[in-house]
C-alpha cells in the first residue's frame, strides 16, 4: 500500500528538489502534489486525503500552521513534517501544540534527514493501520458470535415445538435478544440473489455471510427490528408491526426494503430479495409464517429478482413436463445446428413462457433441463470431436444452484450459444472448408438422401476429387459419413419418441425399411425394436 503525500513550499527551487530527490515509491509513498502556497496545499488535502503532510511555513494565501491545523480538523490522523527556515521559540512552541512530528530546519536540511523521518512517519502510519485492522477484525469477531447466537435460537425455534410462548420469550432475552411480548411482529425472509456467484466473489460463504448481515443493519433502518441469519444464505427478520390507523407500515416498510436494494446494488453490485408474511403476535403463528416462508422454493423460483412480495402459495402443475422433451430437444439442436443465435435467444423465451405458464416442480424442471443438456453435450462434444471438457458434475452442479427461472433460462441460453461457438470452431479445424461445408449439410439435411455427386455439384467439385479430399479430411467416406449422421439421429428418434420404425425409417429418407434395419444393426449392433427394447 502506498501512503498519499502532500508537499506545500513557496520557493519554487525546493518544491522541485524534494520532489526529484526523494524516492517516493520506494519508501512506500505517492506524492499526490506539489503545491506553491498554502491554499492550493489546503484544496490537495481536501481532494487527495492525504496519510503526510510535508510543509513550509511562511507561505502566502495561508501559512503553514494554518493550513496544518485546518488538514487535522479533516485527518486527526494526518501524520505531519515542517520544513521552515523559521527556527524561532514560537514557531516549534505552536507546532508542538499541534501534535507535528518532525520540524526540519532548511539551512541544514539534508535530502538523506527528509527521508529518515518520512520513513518514520511510514513506520507510525503502518503501526496505526495494524491497529485500525486489529480493531475491525476484533468487531468482526464480535459481530460474529454475537450474529452466531442469533443464529441458535432460531434455528431451534423454526426446528422445536414452541409449547410455552413465555419459556421462548425468558429464552430470548437471556440470549439478548428483545422479543416483546403481545407486540405483532411482521416475518420476513431476505436472500441474496445469485448467492453463489456472491460467494465466490466474496470470498467464501462466511464472507457472504458478513456481508449480507452487515447490508442489513446499516440501511434497513426500523427501529426495534430483529435479525437472524438462519443460514448463510437466509436471513429472518421479525419486524415490530404495532397497529396504526395513520400510518401505512407495509407502504413505509417496502420503501426501506427498496433502500436496501439499491444501496447494496449500488455499493456492492448485490441483489436482495424479500419475501414477508402475515403480522402476529403469537409466537406459534410466527413459527408457522416463517416455516412457509422456508418452504416456499418454487415461490422464489417463480418469481423474478428482486422482489418484495407477500407470502402466496404456488399451485405446481401436476402435468408431466417430459411430454415436451423431445420436440424441445429437436429444437435446440436446430439452433446450434444453423448456428443461429437469435433463435437461440426466441427458443429459449418461448421455453420459459412454457414453464412459467405451468409452474411445474422446480426439481421436476432442474432434473428435464439437466438430461437434455447432457444429451446436448454427449452429441456436440464426444461425437462431433470437440476438445473433450466434457464435465456431468460441473453441469449438474451449476443447474442446482440457480435459485430462479429467470437465471436457469440465462445459463441454458449461454450454454447453448457456448454450443454454436464450439460448433464453429469444429469447422474452421478442417484443412479445406469444402469438407467441412459439406458436413455441415449432412448434419441439417438428415431428413434428406444425399448423394456424393450431389454434394460434390453443390460444391462446385469434381466428384472424385471431393471424394478423396473427404476421406483424407475425416477418415470416412461421404456415404459412410452421411450413414453415421442418420443412425445418429434414428437412435434419438427410438429413445426419445413413440415413432414407429416405419416412420422413423421415413424421417430420414429411406423408402426400404428392411435397409434401414440393416443400416442401424451393422452401427448398434442391434436391431431398432432390440435398441429401443434395451432402453
Amino acid at each position: 500500500m502506498n501512503y498519499k503525500v502532500v508537499l506545500a513550499d513557496d520557493h519554487y527551487p525546493v518544491l522541485e528538489y524534494l520532489s526529484a530527490a526523494i524516492p517516493w515509491d520506494t519508501l512506500g509513498l505517492e506524492l499526490s502534489a506539489a503545491c506553491s502556497d498554502g491554499k492550493q496545499a489546503w484544496e490537495a488535502c481536501q481532494l487527495h486525503q492525504p496519510d503526510i503532510l510535508l510543509t513550509d511555513i511562511g507561505m502566502p494565501a495561508m501559512n503553514g500552521l494554518e493550513l496544518i491545523q485546518k488538514a487535522r480538523e479533516v485527518n486527526p490522523q494526518l501524520q505531519t513534517i515542517i520544513l521552515s527556515c523559521h527556527g524561532e521559540f514560537e514557531y516549534a512552541q505552536k507546532a508542538v501544540k499541534l501534535n507535528v512530528a518532525e520540524y526540519i530546519l532548511k539551512e541544514s536540511m539534508q535530502i538523506d534527514q527528509v527521508i529518515a523521518v518520512l520513513t518514520e512517519a511510514v513506520s507510525r502510519l503502518e503501526v496505526k493501520l495494524q491497529s485500525r485492522n486489529s480493531y475491525l477484525q476484533m468487531q468482526k469477531l464480535v459481530s460474529q458470535n454475537h450474529s452466531a447466537i442469533r443464529t441458535r435460537f432460531i434455528r431451534r425455534f423454526v426446528e422445536q415445538p414452541v409449547w410455552d410462548e413465555a419459556e421462548w420469550f425468558g429464552q430470548a432475552e437471556g440470549m439478548g435478544i428483545q422479543l416483546q411480548p403481545g407486540l405483532p411482529y411482521l416475518p420476513v425472509l431476505a436472500v441474496p440473489e445469485r448467492s453463489y456467484e456472491l460467494e465466490r466473489r466474496f470470498g467464501g460463504i462466511v464472507n457472504l455471510q458478513f456481508v449480507m448481515d452487515n447490508v442489513l443493519q446499516e440501511f434497513l433502518e426500523i427501529e426495534g427490528i430483529i435479525q437472524f441469519a438462519l443460514s448463510e444464505r437466509q436471513f429472518i427478520l421479525f419486524i415490530p408491526f404495532p397497529r396504526m390507523l395513520i400510518r401505512n407500515l407495509y407502504e413505509e416498510y417496502r420503501n426501506k426494503f427498496l433502500y436496501v436494494q439499491k444501496m447494496s446494488k449500488l455499493h456492492l453490485r448485490m441483489g436482495i430479495s424479500f419475501f414477508y408474511g402475515e403480522v402476529t403476535p403469537s409466537l406459534i403463528e410466527l413459527k408457522k409464517q416463517l416455516q412457509a416462508l422456508l418452504d416456499a422454493q418454487a415461490l422464489r423460483f417463480y418469481t423474478a429478482e428482486g422482489a418484495i412480495m407477500k407470502l402466496a402459495p404456488v399451485k405446481t402443475s401436476g402435468e408431466d413436463l417430459f411430454v415436451h422433451y423431445s420436440e424441445i430437444l429437436q429444437q435446440l439442436r436446430d439452433c446450434i445446428q444453423h448456428e443461429d443465435g437469435s433463435q437461440v435467444t426466441a427458443t429459449v423465451a418461448e421455453i420459459k413462457k412454457v414453464i412459467g405458464d405451468h409452474q411445474y416442480p422446480v426439481e421436476s424442471v432442474k432434473s428435464w433441463l439437466l438430461k437434455m443438456v447432457m444429451e446436448l453435450e454427449l452429441k456436440y462434444v464426444v461425437m462431433q470431436n470437440f476438445v473433450n471438457n466434457f464435465n456431468s458434475e460441473r453441469h449438474q452442479r451449476s443447474i442446482q444452484e440457480f435459485e430462479t427461472l429467470d437465471q436457469l433460462m440465462e445459463w441454458l441460453e449461454d450454454f447453448l450459444k457456448d454450443k454454436i461457438l464450439m460448433l464453429r470452431s469444429m469447422w474452421k479445424q478442417n484443412v479445406r472448408k469444402e469438407v467441412a461445408e459439406a458436413k455441415r449439410y449432412v448434419m441439417n439435411h438428415t431428413h434428406e438422401k444425399v448423394s456424393m455427386d450431389e454434394m460434390a455439384r453443390r460444391l462446385g467439385l469434381n466428384p472424385t476429387h471431393f471424394s478423396r479430399l473427404f476421406r483424407i479430411e475425416t477418415g470416412l467416406t461421404f456415404i459412410e459419413y452421411v450413414t453415421k449422421m442418420k443412425m445418429e439421429r434414428a437412435r434419438d428418434l427410438l429413445n426419445q419418441t413413440n415413432l414407429t420404425v416405419v416412420e422413423i425409417a421415413e424421417q430420414l429418407g429411406y423408402d426400404n425399411v428392411s435397409y434401414f434395419i440393416k443400416l442401424f444393426r451393422n452401427f448398434s449392433g442391434m436391431t431398432p425394436a432390440e435398441f429401443r427394447k434395451s432402453l
